[in-house]
């Protein structure tokens, strides 16, 4: 199994107190040493410019820079400063990386990624460039892919990823999360359908806070029916911790267990013959210190 890293990723901090902890990806390379897994690290690239702006307008993207060297604020939870945007570029080159490897092998991780909240002009909650939807852009203008999806299993839903494909039917984006009507983003609702050609291809499942694994597992196994159908050319994996019983931003009950299970259907179904989807997984948010041991789980569970 390849896993992308870099050291770059420790600079995607914000101000004292932030609950981002950049040291996570550290500390889950270090359990997987520790504990004896076969992987491959690979190193992030550094995305350019020119893959921003395949999602993200050139005025956002001024207005980005401008902010980080003023050390401002993309919004009132995300202060923008020159560490965390060079390791947002990382993080970008990153996913791109996983996609090639995904393509090829068949699997690949991104240790800092699925950056969901960003839109095409606008972001918040502690994201910046919207990894995953510029990589999709990106193996389409190559011709690499035609048809994505995105499974976001972030507690959280992907505001961002809905925004910028909303109207697109070549990719379809689901989200589960927690439900939205007093819980961020605020959007996420079951009548976000999409729009224009892309009506249809916008999915949302909301649940309720306290959710456990009784009511989460038949939900992923409809979404991964919806997938099935949609055929597409790779499977997007936005993996967010933040859906255990103990994270402090959330409300959703999972247990440590649970994620060997979401994994071992994930890789159950991307496997299967005959037609075997590539799967670029990102893990995204998540701020319980239990992180690393989450991520350990679920690559466990990908393995079988």
């Amino acid at each position: 199994m390849k896993i992308i890293y870099s050291s770059k990723y420790l600079k995607y901090h914000f101000e004292a107190g932030h609950p981002f902890w950049p040291e996570r990806a550290k500390e889950f390379i270090s359990l997987l040493e520790v504990r004896g897994l076969n992987y491959q690290l690979v190193e992030a690239p550094k995305a350019k410019d020119s893959d921003i702006l395949l999602v993200h307008t050139e005025k956002y993207l001024q207005r980005v820079k401008k902010l980080a060297k003023e050390k401002g604020y993309l919004s009132v939870d995300t202060q923008i400063n020159p560490d965390n945007l060079e390791a947002a570029y990382y993080s970008v080159g990153g996913t791109i990386k996983a996609f090639e490897i995904a393509l090829r092998d068949g699997l690949a991780v991104n240790t800092l990624g699925g950056l969901h909240h960003a839109e095409t002009n606008n972001s918040s909650g502690f994201c910046i460039f919207n990894d995953h939807a510029i990589a999709i852009k990106k193996f389409q203008s190559k011709s690499k892919i035609k048809r994505a999806a995105v499974l976001d299993v972030d507690v959280h839903a992907g505001n961002g990823t809905q925004e910028i494909f909303y109207s697109d039917p070549t990719v379809l984006t689901i989200s589960i999360h927690q439900d939205p009507a007093f819980f961020y983003p605020g959007t996420g609702f079951t009548g976000q359908i999409g729009e224009g050609k892309g009506k249809g291809f916008n999915i949302n499942y909301p649940l309720p806070s306290g959710t456990t694994e009784k009511e989460y597992l038949p939900v992923l196994d409809e979404a991964l029916e919806r997938i099935k159908e949609f055929r597409p050319d790779i499977l997007v994996i936005v993996f967010g911790a933040d859906t255990y019983k103990g994270d402090p931003l959330a409300g959703f009950n999972l247990e440590m267990e649970t994620y060997g299970e979401i994994a071992l259907r994930l890789a159950s179904f991307a496997q299967a013959k005959p037609e075997r989807i590539p799967m670029a997984v990102l893990f995204a948010g998540g701020y319980s210190r239990q992180v690393p041991e989450i991520w350990h789980e679920f690559i466990s569970g990908l393995r079988g």
